[in-house]
């Protein structure tokens, strides 16, 4: 079975060897890309985690519930939908969610159709942190990420992700879409 899952279709080879002891190692091709993209997810998310803390006290986990609310109708979500959306724990969801409210970036409400179910609701407070906060992360990816490629290798990336993540490009426009529609004007 080992042998069936180490190959796709998309490949010739195995992308991994097995030594004489039995350890299993990969190619020194596949581990350049599998070792190289898990290193360059790792320092990317640090550091743009420690750009948004220092900057607006915010991890990118809770940007992304923060994001999540701006994006949904009436600024409102069932925690619930928010842990499945963000693919974080509900127990994470709501520890996340208690530093929000104390912080009032954002309120908890019963759901008046199911006693037990909690919305999350974006304060005003919340909204206009999320678009300073949006608007330091989109320009640290720039810098950290986009610049550092060719438009080549973007479309290359995109063409490579796309297969694991298929509508990946889709849920983050209307979830962006959504968001500016609900920001505040001056």
């Amino acid at each position: 079975m080992a042998d069936k899952t180490s190959t796709q279709s998309h490949s010739c080879s195995s992308a991994y060897e097995i030594d004489a002891e039995g350890l299993s190692h990969w190619t020194a091709t596949h581990a350049d890309a599998w070792i190289g993209l898990l290193e360059t997810h790792k320092q990317l998310t640090r550091a743009l985690d420690a750009e948004l803390t220092s900057r607006h006290g915010l991890s990118l986990s809770a940007l992304e519930l923060l994001a999540r609310l701006a994006a949904a109708e009436d600024r409102h979500l069932h925690l619930t939908a928010l842990a499945g959306e963000s693919g974080l724990s509900l127990s994470r969801v709501s520890r996340i969610i208690d530093v929000l409210e104390g912080r009032k970036l954002v309120a908890r409400h019963s759901c008046p159709s199911d006693a037990r179910a909690v919305h999350a609701q974006l304060t005003d407070a919340g909204l206009a942190l999320v678009v300073g906060a949006q608007a330091t992360h989109f320009a640290s990816v720039q810098a950290a990420f986009f610049d550092q490629l060719d438009e080549d290798e973007i479309a290359t990336l995109a063409r490579v992700f796309g297969r694991f993540a298929p509508r990946a490009a889709g849920q983050c426009d209307a979830a962006t879409a959504a968001a500016a529609a609900h920001q505040p004007t001056s």
